[in-house]
Order: C-alpha cells, then structure tokens, then sequence
C-alpha cells in the first residue's frame, strides 16, 4: 500500500483482504417528518445513519457507508444503504487505478462481508444511554 499526493491510499484487492478494519464512529440520523409520535405509532418506520472507519495500519485510512435496518419477516436486519465513502483506491494487477465507481462496488462488497453490524449496534445503542 502507498498514498497519493491526493491522500488515497492505493492498495491492491490482496491488501484490501488483508486490512482490518476498527470503528471510529457511528450515530443515527434524526427521523425525517413532522408527524407526531402518537400518529407514528403501528406505522413502518426507517431506522438508518452512518458509520466511519479506520484502517488498523500506518496509513491513514478512512472508510464510511450509511446503513439502515430493514423489517423482513418479523426480523429485523442491519444493512449498508448505498456505495462506501473512502479515500482507498484499488489498483489491479498491473498497478492501474480502477474506475471510481468499479472501485466502490468491490469496496462494497468487501464491507458487506465484514462483521461490523454489532459495533455499530453497540456505538448507536451506547450513544442513547
């Protein structure tokens, strides 16, 4: 892995195996809408906000997504809700950047694949008390 003069942390999809991850930071959003409480109750309601990362290296990366949980069948399931925000760039096997957008999916992906539902369960629940 090496950084930029622009602060991205290139790293190829093998380093990016290879990196551990620690949270940072997690908070709820506020609920959207002006319908009072009691006209809330017995309605679906979203929960969702975001959570930051830190790469667990001497580099300083940074990767965060929003999330948001989703009812299914009378569970409840933590969910990341659109593309990372990052400073990592994943090269290829040639040392080339890929596209921005190719790189996000597969940092998507990988996310998707980590355990990180029960810290930020614990970072947002922790922030209520």
């Amino acid at each position: 892995m090496n950084i930029t003069n622009m602060g991205q942390v290139q790293a190829s999809v093998q380093e990016l195996l290879s990196l551990r991850l620690k949270h940072l930071h997690s908070a709820v959003d506020p609920e959207p809408g002006n319908t009072p409480p009691h006209q809330r109750c017995g309605t679906t309601t979203t929960l969702s906000g975001y959570t930051e990362w830190v790469g667990d290296t001497h580099l300083p990366i940074s990767l965060g997504w929003d999330w948001c949980i989703q009812a299914h069948a009378h569970r409840a399931q933590w969910q990341r809700d659109e593309l990372p925000r990052t400073n990592i760039q994943l090269v290829n096997e040639q040392g080339h950047p890929l596209h921005w957008e190719d790189n996000l999916r597969v940092l998507a992906t990988w996310v998707d694949a980590q355990d990180w539902k029960h810290a930020v369960a614990n970072a947002v629940n922790a922030a209520k008390h």
